[in-house]
């Protein structure tokens, strides 16, 4: 004799994990309901963002250093679902903070969530970011329009010692030597290409 449950209609289909129907009910299951939620969900993911801009500079990086000369403009830069200019300030960001962190002088935990923000922190001498970071400038929200506006204000109130002003030029003499280095690699691949 069979002891068969009888069901007037059919059983629930049985959900494993990682099919897309238990991830949608995860995800309402855990949806933000009230403000304070809604904020800490978005600024998990914003912290998450700042890694990958992190991740995805010390990527180009690698790109730029490793692939063979030219190739890294023609093969990687062009093809990038952002310009170069934002490849470039995602390197310099990502370098910057980097540097920062492995000297100990400010943490990547410390650092704004924006690669824009944290270029524009790496185009600061010395002087400025120490002057920065005193003034308790250097933090998680930093917003790049705050950091524009601190820089015109410093900018405006200060005469610019000959400290600053070596730090610029020097600042400027290595931008210039990575665009001269940059240029003899456009001329060389332009030769290779009218040959």
């Amino acid at each position: 004799m069979s002891r068969r449950l009888k069901l007037d209609h059919a059983p629930e289909p049985v959900l494993i994990e990682g099919d897309a129907r238990v991830q949608a009910l995860e995800a309402v299951r855990h949806e933000p309901q009230l403000p304070e939620d809604y904020v800490s969900a978005i600024s998990q993911l914003w912290r998450q963002a700042q890694g990958a801009f992190v991740e995805i500079g010390r990527l180009l990086i690698r790109a730029k250093d490793t692939l063979p000369h030219g190739e890294y403009t023609e093969a990687v830069e062009e093809r990038l679902p952002f310009s170069g200019r934002t490849a470039y300030q995602l390197r310099e960001a990502a370098r910057w903070a980097l540097e920062m962190h492995e000297r100990q002088t400010i943490t990547l935990d410390r650092l704004p969530g924006a690669y824009s923000t944290i270029y524009l922190l790496s185009t600061l001498d010395r002087d400025t970011l120490l002057r920065a970071e005193a003034e308790g400038l250097i933090r998680p929200d930093l917003r790049r329009a705050e950091l524009v506006a601190w820089r015109r204000r410093r900018l405006g109130k200060s005469v610019r010692t000959r400290a600053d002003l070596e730090a610029r030029r020097e600042k400027l003499q290595r931008e210039r030597e990575r665009l001269e280095a940059e240029l003899r690699e456009i001329e060389a691949a332009l030769a290779e290409v009218d040959d």
